[in-house]
């Protein structure tokens, strides 16, 4: 990058990640560097404030998906995005199959308006959102507050009730020189933590991130630290930064009228 000098840098946001620690520690800048846009996986809380502390510049998040494209772009006056309505009709369900209002969350369903071969049609893509407002940009097209990610993300309780993880990396991140983590449960109240870093935690340094780690996932049960040397990514080169094991109290998608379930018709 520094080689490149360039003015954009897009990227996943896990890239971002590791390139800002790295940067820091070496106290690396990129002076022309204007903007930085993510896309692909779902965005950390605290990424865009990092990016702003650290390079002073803002970040911009495009959510998109492998069957549509380009579904949604951020705003270009505040975080949120806009639905792309000329190619994608994007609605956000709820359990009852009906419009989230805003502040709910619910179901991505999509409609591909120019895939002629092999049209999809209130597709259920398995991400969830969160239903925003119209704001004061004058843009009309329908908002996006936030992107959940996958259902396949969600933390599964004891009881069997089921919450987004998050875990930002302000909250963790002084505690040791992790480079990479991953969460995955193994059972509703067994939580692995796979930490990438060159030494072992200390006694002290294990006792605080698992007691932050139950605080910011409201999990007091059993997290177990697991260290590696690296946690290898999908074949996409994505990472995932929470990963479930748990079948049997997964919760399966919400029935809802036939004509809304997705489906795939060929030429």
């Amino acid at each position: 990058m520094a080689r490149q000098d360039a003015d954009y840098l897009i990227t996943f946001p896990s890239n971002l990640e590791a390139l800002l620690q790295h940067c820091a520690q070496a106290d690396i800048r990129f002076p022309r560097l204007r903007e930085v846009e993510t896309l692909s996986e779902r965005l950390p809380p605290d990424l865009r404030e990092r990016c702003r502390d650290q390079w002073n510049i803002r970040l911009v998040d495009m959510y998109t998906t492998q069957e549509t494209g380009y579904m949604a772009l951020q705003c270009p006056e505040h975080e949120h995005y806009h639905v792309q309505s000329e190619h994608v009709i994007l609605e956000i369900l709820g359990d009852s199959g009906l419009p989230c209002a805003p502040g709910e969350i619910g179901r991505v369903v999509v409609t591909d308006l120019h895939n002629f071969a092999s049209p999809l049609i209130r597709y259920d893509i398995g991400d969830y959102a969160e239903t925003g407002a119209l704001y004061d940009c004058g843009r009309g097209l329908p908002v996006i507050k936030q992107i959940m990610g996958r259902q396949r993300n969600q933390i599964t309780l004891p009881d069997g009730s089921k919450r987004w993880a998050m875990f930002p990396a302000n909250e963790w991140g002084h505690i040791a020189p992790i480079h990479q983590l991953q969460l995955i449960q193994r059972a509703p109240n067994h939580i692995e933590a796979v930490a990438a870093m060159q030494r072992p935690m200390s006694a002290v340094e294990e006792q605080e991130f698992i007691a932050v780690m139950q605080r910011v996932l409201n999990f007091l049960h059993r997290v177990e630290i697991t260290i590696v040397d690296e946690i290898p990514r999908s074949a996409s080169g994505k990472f995932k930064d929470f990963v479930s094991l748990i079948k049997n109290l997964t919760a399966t998608k919400a029935a809802y009228a036939p004509s809304c379930r997705g489906a795939k018709f060929p030429r």
